[in-house]
């Protein structure tokens, strides 16, 4: 994946450089989090072609380094940990700051996804609020809640985003350091891609100079012997 049409050739072009991989790395793991949490059709667009974004980002450090290949792989693992974390964050996120508590009334509860061979199975739960309104939005969870069971949960007040357990916010900010870890991991990845590319450039701009300056030692040897073995005359036989 390139950013730029060639590899920058200066500290400011590599900063720049990386500050566009954290941009795109951030949007691509905030568009999952968005798809994830919709989970409408439009899912394979919204959620699908930035986890390949996410994916294939850190292969451009290659071209950033001029070729070594350590922090790609370095920040492969940490865009791994990234898409983990895109599934839950944003949108739990998104909850946590404008969400508002609710104690529910479970209302119809239907089996959305079972695996084959499994007593297992993914619920999707109809809620009403404490006005009798059935709120907005299907609450998932993979535990068995009978009908008319109380629960607490956190709905969106635009009704974009599914309700969620209030449960499940708890542990958001154990996931949300391992996503800031994560983000800081592809940065160092980054940042050494960028030394190491300025180090590279560097060592091959010396090494052409070094043939440029023997090429010229070559060419004055060269006529320094011509000279020498060039005749002072000739002088012509009575």
């Amino acid at each position: 994946m390139k950013v730029f049409g060639r590899s920058p050739s200066g500290p400011r072009q590599a900063a720049a450089w990386v500050v566009v991989l954290l941009a795109v790395a951030a949007s691509a793991w905030l568009a999952i989090g968005v798809g994830v949490a919709l989970a409408s059709p439009v899912w394979w667009l919204v959620a699908v072609v930035p986890f390949g974004v996410l994916l294939m980002l850190p292969f451009s450090l290659e071209r950033l380094s001029e070729g070594r290949v350590g922090p790609t792989w370095w920040a492969l693992g940490f865009a791994f940990v990234l898409m983990g974390t895109a599934v839950a964050v944003p949108a739990e996120r998104y909850m946590g700051i404008v969400g508002v508590p609710v104690t529910a009334t479970v209302g119809d509860v239907t089996c959305i996804d079972k695996p084959r061979n499994s007593s297992d199975c993914l619920y999707g739960y109809d809620l009403t609020g404490p006005d009798g309104r059935e709120l907005p939005g299907t609450l998932k969870d993979g535990d068995r809640h009978p009908r008319g069971a109380q629960l607490d949960v956190v709905t969106d007040p635009y009704g974009v985003f599914a309700p969620l357990l209030a449960t499940d916010l708890e542990t958001t900010s154990v996931v949300e350091r391992v996503a800031l870890g994560a983000f800081a991991g592809l940065a160092v990845a980054a940042v050494v891609a960028a030394v190491q590319g300025q180090r590279r450039r560097r060592e091959l701009a010396l090494a052409a100079e070094a043939d440029a300056q023997r090429a010229l030692d070559r060419a004055g040897n060269g006529r320094n012997i011509r000279l020498k073995r060039r005749p002072g005359g000739v002088k012509r036989r009575r």
